[in-house]
């Protein structure tokens, strides 16, 4: 398709073509050449035909940390050039392009890939493509914005320059992803910018394109974690015709007090709220729509192959806000050949990040993986600056050993469950320099030298513990009293914070790929939040999961929905308990109390377990491997194994197959093993 072809497509915004500026003679850059491509025993990136370990070094987004050409910038790339890396990630947005209407230049893209390549001229650079709407287009199409039920938009109060993402949790100017508008202009944008990027010596070091829009650039609808979006008149059109389109009737967009009203416990009836139940269906759909469109667009504007990606399938610490702001629809993005990876942060709070806890990303990496998409952790937690009035030492670590702990920590969980990530570099004060202490410098190549040697092994998972959750219930559940005890703080995230501190190895994955996943080398199954399954969901319960060598643990309320109707029957029918309803939110099994009980191989917890000491006594029933009795972290896989511990104190470590190792483990230390030898290597 030519950029004639394209821009005759309906709804598309034509824009003037932008003309390469004269740029000074450049050295030649061999063509980058990135695809995603199953290598090994997991999706692999390839640069120039290379299987590549992924890790990045990526700006940030902040003003005065962005450009990779200013003096603020540039020693934290040239230390991580020094540290041997040849991946690098860019921001970039399309108000950075078109500053004004009736312009468009690519001169922002060229200067920050000559940035990088100034200091290392063999590197492959993603930018990440911020296709938010510019200021000035928001106050000249106030039809195209998105509006929210709880509240007219706010005001703009800020009088000095900020990072265009400062406010994208307050009511403020923000184009409807609904807006077909907004989108030809996004679409059209990414073509022009890609075609004659093409035609520069800067496109040659293209690795990949970060298609990013909503909150933060992670396409969080606008405002969702303290906002009821989208009631705009574009997204009301999208409704209609979705509704339409499922032979529904035309409703007007549910109100706040619709969307927070249940019915049964934190259940929405469906037969009492459907619109409801649509209308956030209709929400997600679109925005994995255009997620999958965007990076459409940049495959076909590419002249060789191109990595594109974005944010998306965050599960873990969305705040109780999944179905207003989540990322709901995941196998529909995973479904698409035209993405090739899904990428998260880490989750958030003290009981992820905190020293002694998981550092698990948000996402459900082995999901990922599963669906040959490479996933990437955005590793953006900060090493322990501490500002002193002092010239000489005006940023000084404060604490290194957590800071080498938590480097490697964050860097082995992606690493084991078979992903890459990057470095984003908020920086002290929000720009540059998190990392560019020479000590934290010295531990980063150390990691990525090792983790480069084993990255060339076949890959081997070594979990034996798995955990199910499901996306589609958040269609059906709400909130009491604007919190959901048993969803956010119970069954998703205090569940599996408490159950990565037993000692054994976990694994993750969404419940649609249970029928595609060698259930056999699991020793446990734990259904967490699946409280919506089909009755196709439940045979395959009974015949593929439950078994005498398997072990089966249901949380809440197993099974109650099944999008049609709620029914205690469905959930004895799935677990074989004679469960009982209790008092919302919770069920028991015959007359006994709430609580964790046992039936054979089947256990079930009124209230999902919070203390890593009964996680141990159920995966130690079932024969699961316990890596250490200790409430320290492993991570496993890949040949690897971490253990990360914030007390540390004498330890036994029983890696599989091997004698057990007694160590003497400092406080605030991350410890990493090779899995077939007990050889230590950090």
């Amino acid at each position: 398709m030519n950029r004639r072809e394209f821009l005759a497509v309906p709804g598309l915004a034509a824009a003037a073509p932008a003309q390469p500026q004269a740029q000074p003679q450049a050295t030649p850059i061999d063509p980058v050449t990135a695809e995603v491509r199953l290598h090994l025993g997991k999706p692999t990136l390839m640069i120039r035909g290379v299987p590549t370990y992924p890790s990045f070094y990526a700006l940030t987004d902040c003003p005065g940390g962005r450009w990779s050409y200013e003096e603020s910038t540039r020693p934290s790339i040239a230390r991580f050039v020094d540290a041997g890396f040849r991946l690098f990630q860019l921001d970039l947005f399309l108000e950075d392009c078109m500053p004004k209407p009736g312009e468009f230049s690519i001169e922002p893209a060229r200067r920050q890939i000559r940035g990088i390549l100034d200091l290392c001229p063999g590197a492959a650079i993603v930018l990440r493509w911020h296709v938010n709407s510019p200021g000035w287009w928001n106050d000249a199409n106030p039809g195209e914005l998105v509006a929210y039920s709880n509240g007219s938009l706010e005001p703009q109060s800020r009088t000095q320059p900020a990072r265009y993402l400062m406010d994208d949790l307050r009511r403020l100017k923000r184009p409807s992803l609904a807006s077909e508008k907004w989108f030809a202009l996004a679409q059209g944008h990414t073509w022009n910018l890609l075609q004659d990027l093409a035609r520069t010596p800067e496109g040659n070091a293209l690795a990949g394109i970060h298609v990013a829009c909503g909150v933060y650039g992670e396409w969080h609808y606008w405002g969702f974690m303290r906002n009821e979006p989208d009631t705009s008149a574009p997204m009301q059109q999208r409704f209609d015709s979705w509704r339409k389109a499922h032979n529904r009737p035309v409703t007007p967009i549910p109100s706040t007090e619709e969307r927070r009203a249940t019915d049964d416990g934190i259940f929405r009836d469906p037969s009492k709220r459907q619109h409801v139940i649509d209308y956030y269906r209709c929400q997600q759909e679109l925005v994995a729509e255009r997620i999958i469109a965007l990076c459409a667009i940049v495959k076909k504007s590419w002249p060789r192959p191109i990595l594109t990606g974005t944010f998306y399938g965050y599960f873990f610490s969305v705040f109780d806000r999944a179905a207003t702001g989540g990322h709901l629809c995941l196998h529909r993005v995973l479904a698409s050949p035209d993405v090739d990876y899904l990428s998260a942060p880490q989750a958030y709070g003290d009981h992820y990040r905190g020293l002694g806890a998981s550092g698990i990303s948000r996402g459900l990496a082995e999901s990922v993986r599963l669906n040959g998409k490479l996933f990437l952790d955005e590793m953006d937690q900060t090493p322990s600056w501490q500002w002193r009035n002092d010239v000489d030492t005006a940023f000084q670590l404060t604490d290194l050993d957590s800071d080498f702990a938590i480097l490697r920590r964050n860097v082995l969980e992606s690493y084991t469950r078979g992903a890459g990530l990057w470095y984003y570099d908020f920086g002290p004060a929000n720009h540059s320099g998190w990392w560019i202490d020479s000590r934290l410098m010295t531990e980063i190549a150390r990691i990525r030298q090792t983790l480069d040697r084993y990255h060339q092994r076949p890959y081997q998972p070594a979990g034996d513990v798995l955990f199910v959750f499901d996306t589609e219930v958040f269609y059906y559940t709400g909130s009491i009293q604007g919190t959901d005890p048993l969803t956010d703080t119970l069954a998703v995230n205090r569940a599996i914070t408490s159950a990565w501190q037993s000692g054994a190895a976990l694994e993750t994955v969404h419940i649609l790929d249970l029928p595609s996943l060698d259930l056999s080398r699991f020793k446990v199954v734990v259904f967490a939040n699946t409280w919506l399954m089909t009755a196709q969901q439940r045979r395959m319960m009974r015949e593929r999961v439950m078994s005498p060598t398997r072990h089966v643990v249901f949380q809440g309320l197993p099974a109650y929905c099944d999008g049609a109707r709620l029914s205690i029957d469905y959930s004895r029918e799935a677990t074989g308990l004679d469960l009982r309803k209790q008092p919302a939110p919770h069920f028991t099994v015959g007359d006994a109390k709430p609580g964790i009980s046992q039936h054979g191989n089947t256990w079930y917890a009124s209230s999902p377990p919070n203390n890593p000491a009964d996680w141990r006594r159920i995966f130690r029933s079932a024969g699961a491997h316990l890596y250490t009795e200790s409430n320290d972290i492993i991570h496993a896989g890949g040949g690897l194994v971490l253990l990360h511990s914030k007390e540390g104190g004498p330890r036994r470590l029983s890696l599989k197959g091997l004698a057990p190792l007694d160590l003497q483990l400092p406080p605030k230390s991350s410890w990493l093993f090779d899995a077939n030898t007990g050889e230590k290597l950090l």
